[in-house]
């Protein structure tokens, strides 16, 4: 079974909800109240006290939600440095410029959750002791323009094709998104603007889950 929920992941990027005047913590909780399973803690322009600080407000509204799981983009350290404040996080999310997976889980220990982003099939060796694999971008997006180039629901199926673990689609995405990469075989489908910078974040997370659970796939009868 997958340590990581299916569904609809929030990529909770601090500066795209400062951009639209909310403040990530309300977010996340509002996300998470519609149904968001999984919010990856964003803030690449914060110092690192200021990351802990984020991680910590971020946990703490969480507890007065639904069991969601509470990742940190990039910073193993950022994570550990949270939980020993007190704050639930059930892991981190590196790319390829960041901790290798063995290493985050070491640091973070054997019950953490440990996603890597790999982009393309060709990379997975690196995803190796991880629990997810996230995408390249499905489109290309301004919330992280050094992504790479865009892959397509064809190249999230190619991704889905070459690795047993769940796979986690991101990139310019939307509800209308939904049924196109739950055929494509995506674990989840993951999102920045389309809830970070919504006027109503909790009602933009609410379409979102339940696009996502109108494209479910028919089970094949035998």
């Amino acid at each position: 079974m997958s340590r990581l929920p299916g569904g609809v992941y929030l990529v909770l990027d601090a500066d795209v909800c400062a951009a639209a005047g909310h403040a990530p913590a309300a977010v996340a909780l509002a996300a998470v109240r519609a149904g968001v399973g999984t919010v990856q803690l964003r803030a690449k322009h914060a110092g690192v006290r200021d990351q802990v600080a984020l991680a910590v407000a971020v946990a703490d509204a969480l507890r007065d939600g639904p069991p969601a799981v509470l990742l940190v983009d990039d910073r193993a350290d950022v994570a550990l440095a949270a939980r020993s404040r007190g704050a639930r996080v059930d892991g981190v999310h590196v790319g390829r410029r960041d901790l290798e997976v063995a290493d985050a889980r070491a640091l973070l220990g054997p019950d953490a959750v440990v996603g890597v982003s790999v982009g393309r099939p060709e990379l997975l060796p690196e995803a190796v002791g991880a629990d997810y694999v996230g995408t390249g971008p499905v489109r290309l997006t301004p919330t992280k323009p050094e992504a790479g180039p865009a892959l397509g629901a064809d190249g999230v199926r190619a991704v889905v094709d070459a690795t047993a673990l769940p796979v986690v689609a991101i990139g310019g995405l939307t509800a209308a998104d939904a049924p196109v990469l739950r055929r494509a075989g995506a674990h989840a489908l993951a999102v920045v603007s389309a809830v970070c910078a919504a006027p109503d974040p909790g009602g933009a997370a609410a379409a979102l889950v339940d696009a996502w659970a109108r494209a479910a796939v028919p089970a094949v009868t035998r």
